[in-house]
């Protein structure tokens, strides 16, 4: 199939009485797929009569070069220039689909649907089109349609033509996706191919290079912009645009390798202040030349926006040269984590990006994470290589704001937080540890950090202290061996919630040290709350220590398959919360103390393991026995065989 409408023209345009009617008045979806040979989808002069049309869907056609074209138009017309007036047709149109187009240059003709230089009079064309409601206007399909979704079009070098750009009042939604070749979005007049001499002209009328846009860029129901992987693309809007952008709720960026600014700057200079009203999500991901929002002295407001998104920009130097203004914003999401937006969106002097750190150096720029840690609120990394160290010496001041910690699939990391003994902190054994508070840190989990070694190396001259945390959970961390020092515990004055799995070399929970034994007789957990212990081959207790423990609000602990345990503690525990502990056992009622249950409950194991050995070795005595009977029986049935045989004889 070479086409889905070709008609005589001169004869459907012909004054007929009664009217003529055509047959697809009421078609409200077109729906092509696979569909080769196909150069174009409808000529201009159908549009008035597919005024019900709802939905264009148009799906690998791979020879479509214009979804309208009127390369076989028939017809010979011409109108005045004086006729020229706007045209609203596709009044219901909501979707215009376009995917897997490989040889699409553009969504219409060129500017050919303005009309052409070489149309002449018939005196034979019905009055609606002498009236220049078809031909003597410009006009886009793009225009229509609430929803545009342009995907995989690798020839398309623009979408919205520029004489259209004043008559986008119904577009809603944008979503470019794997456009190659597409260099502007919004086409600016000066970059058009068909205002060259001898081009497109509005019939009877001057070249369109020697016209102006109906007034100014009109995209004022536009709510939705998502553009990803378009590699050409340096800019979205131009400057001129902003000012009708006042419905834009949310709009993304993906990984657009040319993209150097979101908002492009124009000849024409303005001091004015740029508004967004209603914008509230912004998510700017691998773009590797971005440069800044916008690079012009304007300051922005943001009156809307609570979500920013910044990611693998690693050019990203600032994010507008004016200030930016956003009271509801909580935060800046990154690669690394979310940061406080008290110094706007440009969050840092600079929003350089620094590589994982892997010793006490100064950071360097690169991709990954911003250079500040004082306004950071939340770590958040998952599967990336981070070096050995997430927090470096250097930072460990400056993380007041920080309140939660999370890390999954890191196999690199060794330790958390890198402390490493103070310059002229001498090694003298009298010397007090220098307390380093983190004082917000509320939460941290920790995941399938298979190289984990440390949460931190404990030392004689420094200390960190979290006198805020409250749930700690580590799980799958193969290589580590303990979660805290006798030192490190007395700290978590606040912790609640502690959850320890899938530890393959994990012995104990507090590791005991000489010092910290000899100088204290008593740790005390007052707020912990719930203890979790599962799948630990090698756990032997919570701690081997001399020291007593206190947990005072212990109510719910769980311990299973944890078959090395001998005991919770050496030294005294009390726990007076403490009523049932969850066992691969089952629930076991606590009537003394932990340690004491687990040692009946070890010697239960034990001699259940050996009445399980005694069974089975009753079981092999007594499969001897009757393989001693079956041979005496088969000794007798031998004796009456000879004495049988004596008979005959």
């Amino acid at each position: 199939m070479s086409h889905v409408w070709r008609c005589n023209w001169n004869r459907f345009l012909i004054r007929h009485d009664p009217p003529f009617q055509f047959p697809f008045q009421n078609l409200t979806h077109i729906h092509l797929e696979w569909c080769a040979k196909i150069k174009y989808l409808l000529s201009p002069l159908m549009a008035k009569y597919l005024s019900n049309l709802k939905n264009v869907f148009i799906f690998a056609c791979h020879g479509m070069e214009e979804v309208i074209s009127r390369r076989d138009d028939e017809i010979t017309t011409s109108t005045s220039a004086s006729s020229y007036q706007d045209t609203t047709f596709f009044p219901h149109l909501d979707t215009l689909y376009l995917e897997r187009l490989q040889c699409l240059k553009s969504v219409d003709d060129g500017g050919r649907t303005c009309g052409s230089d070489k149309l002449s009079s018939n005196n034979m064309i019905h009055d609606e089109f002498q009236s220049g409601q078809v031909i003597g206007a410009c006009w886009s399909l793009c225009q229509y349609p609430t929803k545009i979704s342009i995907s995989n079009c690798d020839a398309l070098s623009s979408l919205i033509p520029w004489y259209a750009l004043g008559q986008m009042k119904r577009l809603q939604e944008l979503d470019i996706r794997y456009c190659k070749m597409m260099m502007e979005v919004f086409e600016s007049e000066s970059s058009s191919n068909n205002v060259d001499e001898g081009g497109a002209r509005v019939i009877g009328g001057p070249p369109l290079k020697n016209l102006t846009i109906l007034g100014p860029p009109q995209l004022s129901n536009l709510k939705k912009v998502y553009i990803y992987r378009c590699d050409l693309l340096p800019f979205i809007f131009t400057f001129s645009t902003l000012e009708s952008l006042k419905q834009l709720k949310k709009l993304t960026v993906e990984k657009c390798k040319a993209m150097q600014v979101i908002v492009k700057e124009e000849n024409e200079t303005s001091t004015k202040c740029v508004v967004f009203p209603r914008l509230e999500i912004l998510e700017l991901e691998d773009l590797p030349k971005l440069k800044g929002f916008f690079l012009g002295m304007n300051d922005f407001r943001w009156p809307s926006l609570v979500i920013v998104k910044i990611n693998k920009c690693p050019e990203l130097m600032t994010f507008t040269s004016g200030q930016s203004t956003t009271p509801k914003l909580n935060y800046i999401e990154t690669s690394f984590g979310k940061y406080s937006p008290e110094c706007g969106l440009n969050y840092d002097e600079t929003i350089g990006q620094t590589t994982f750190p892997n010793s006490s150096s100064e950071p360097t720029i690169s991709k990954g994470i911003p250079c500040s840690f004082h306004n950071l609120i939340e770590i958040n990394i998952e599967d990336r290589d981070v070096g050995t160290a997430i927090i470096p010496s250097y930072a460990l001041l400056q993380l007041e704001k920080l309140q939660q910690i999370t890390i999954v699939r890191c196999d690199g990391l060794e330790e958390v937080f890198e402390v490493v003994a103070l310059e002229g902190s001498g090694s003298s054994e009298s010397k007090t540890p220098v307390p380093i508070p983190i004082p917000n840190l509320t939460q941290v989990t920790l995941r399938r950090l298979r190289g984990l070694k440390y949460l931190w190396k404990s030392n004689q001259w420094m200390v960190l202290d979290f006198p805020n945390l409250t749930t700690l959970c580590i799980t799958g961390c193969r290589k580590l061996e303990h979660g805290f020092t006798c030192s490190m515990v007395h700290s978590l004055v606040q912790l609640q919630d502690l959850h320890i799995s899938d530890c393959e070399e994990i012995e104990v929970i507090v590791k005991e040290e000489e010092e910290c034994d000899a100088k204290v007789n008593e740790i005390i957990l007052p707020r912990l709350k719930s203890l979790t212990v599962d799948r630990l081959p090698r756990f032997k207790g919570f701690c081997l220590g001399k020291g007593a423990f206190l947990l005072s609000a212990l109510d719910t602990l769980e311990i299973k398959e944890c078959p090395a345990i001998t005991v919770f503690t050496k030294g005294h525990v009390s726990t007076p919360e403490l009523k049932v502990i969850d066992t691969s056992f089952g629930l076991c009622y606590v009537k003394t103390d932990i340690n004491s249950l687990l040692k009946t409950k070890q010697e239960e194991f034990q001699w259940d393991s050996d009445e399980d050995d005694e069974d089975y070795e009753d079981d092999e005595d007594y499969e001897d026995d009757d393989d001693d009977d079956d041979d005496d029986d088969d000794d007798d049935d031998d004796d009456d065989d000879d004495d049988d045989e004596d008979a005959i004889n």
